[in-house]
């Protein structure tokens, strides 16, 4: 099997989510994360106009995960099962790790032009740098050991998950919802009755974008009540 590890270039997930974090110089919490996840979002939307389709699968793991955080964070009485809990905590804490493994790099390239890295005598301090491998060491067996090595990190460092058939997308509900807009409004129960608990949360976040964009309006008379969704009203 091949393994391909290069800290130095990588552009998977986990380093564009935490630059995301970095940039707005936010701590890893859960709450931070969802705050993100737009801009997460567009970044896949770019992969996917560019025709990444090598990249965007791993990327689809992680922005499912992140659209499961902030309906937790828009919705905290949403129920969650024991695997939804875990996969939330789980991405929480491989970027966390995530973050310490690109700062130990940075400072082992700085170690590493310390010179001399290693002595085992005095003598050897004034020698060039070289490698001196065991007398029974074969390209092989070095090879297995790096492969052995990056595998252990790619499985830490990269998601592992089932990706489900069913893939909901957010620009569809959107339009869905305008298509449905007219003078008469309508409840947002009646939209998501008999749909998958996937559906609804994505049904949600278009709502949530149509009322920053000012395209509707939503009402609710008592804390948990149903909303009523309706045109926007033109502004004066």
């Amino acid at each position: 099997m091949r393994y391909d590890l290069e800290l130095d270039y990588y552009k998977g997930p986990l380093d564009t989510l935490l630059q995301l974090i970095e940039e707005k110089k936010m701590e890893i919490t859960t709450v931070n994360l969802a705050e993100v996840t737009t801009d997460f979002l567009k970044y896949v939307e770019t992969l996917e106009a560019q025709g990444r389709r090598d990249m965007i699968a791993d990327f689809l793991v992680v922005a499912s995960k992140l659209i499961l955080l902030k309906s937790k964070v828009l919705l905290p009485t949403l129920p969650l099962s024991e695997e939804e809990e875990s996969d939330i905590q789980s991405l929480e804490a491989r970027l966390k790790l995530y973050q310490e493994l690109k700062q130990a790099q940075v400072l082992i390239k700085e170690k590493w032009n310390i010179y001399p890295q290693m002595a085992e005598r005095e003598f050897l301090m004034s020698m060039d740098t070289f490698f001196f491998p065991p007398a029974k060491l074969s390209v092989l067996a070095l090879r297995g050991a790096i492969g052995k090595v990056s595998g252990e990190l790619e499985k830490i460092l990269r998601p592992v998950a089932v990706v489900k058939s069913e893939i909901i997308h957010l620009k569809h509900k959107i339009q869905e919802i305008i298509d449905r807009i007219s003078d008469i409004p309508f409840s947002f129960g009646d939209m998501h009755k008999g749909r998958t608990r996937g559906e609804v949360v994505v049904l949600f976040l278009a709502i949530l974008h149509l009322i920053k964009d000012q395209i509707i309006d939503v009402a609710q008379e008592h804390h948990f009540d149903d909303m009523i969704v309706a045109k926007a009203s033109k502004k004066q």
